[in-house]
């Protein structure tokens, strides 16, 4: 199976990293393509997190640990079931900077060598912020908008239509279930 997983950072509003790697890679191989693509050298641990649709930690994969299974004993096939599945790179854990990530495409019977960074626009943010430097995030709308054109970007071949699902409509909210009062 091979994953391909895009990444965007919430500090740098153009920069896009689209990577392809197969499912029997470790979470260190991603981290090390990451790192390759980036070009950034391995100045402080990082860690990955499953994340659930609002982008909630529900499992963290360390670099090292002494309780937790690290980046080189996971599988990225054990964890990255779905297209759609997020997760977060977190590559400053002194400053909590990271990028966020999609499995945006999931290819049954494709196989690749070794992982390749697909494509890359924009720079990625700097490694390590100078003391007078202090990121301005997007917002999550921003940038959920951002992967979700990335993703969307180089699927011309793959007959995926995106669809209104997901969209929230404002006739739906039922304002009978809130409990509004004065505190």
């Amino acid at each position: 199976m091979l994953y391909t997983i895009t990444a965007a950072s919430p500090e740098v509003e153009d920069f896009v990293l689209e990577l392809q790697i197969e499912s029997n890679a470790t979470f260190a191989d991603l981290h090390r393509l990451i790192r390759q693509s980036c070009e950034w050298d391995d100045f402080k641990p990082a860690t990955f997190y499953i994340c659930d649709h609002r982008w909630r930690h529900e499992r963290a994969i360390p670099e090292k640990s002494f309780e937790d299974d690290t980046m080189s004993e996971v599988e990225l096939g054990d964890l990255l079931e779905d297209e759609g599945q997020r997760l977060q790179y977190l590559f400053d854990p002194d400053e909590r900077r990271h990028l966020l990530m999609e499995v945006s495409h999931i290819a049954f019977s494709k196989h690749i060598d070794a992982p390749l960074c697909r494509r890359k626009h924009g720079q990625p943010p700097l490694l390590q912020l100078e003391k007078e430097e202090a990121p301005q995030p997007l917002t999550n709308a921003e940038l959920l908008a951002q992967l979700n054109a990335a993703a969307l970007a180089d699927d011309e071949d793959d007959d995926i239509e995106p669809t209104d699902d997901d969209l929230f409509e404002i006739e739906e909210l039922d304002v009978e279930g809130f409990d509004f009062t004065e505190g």
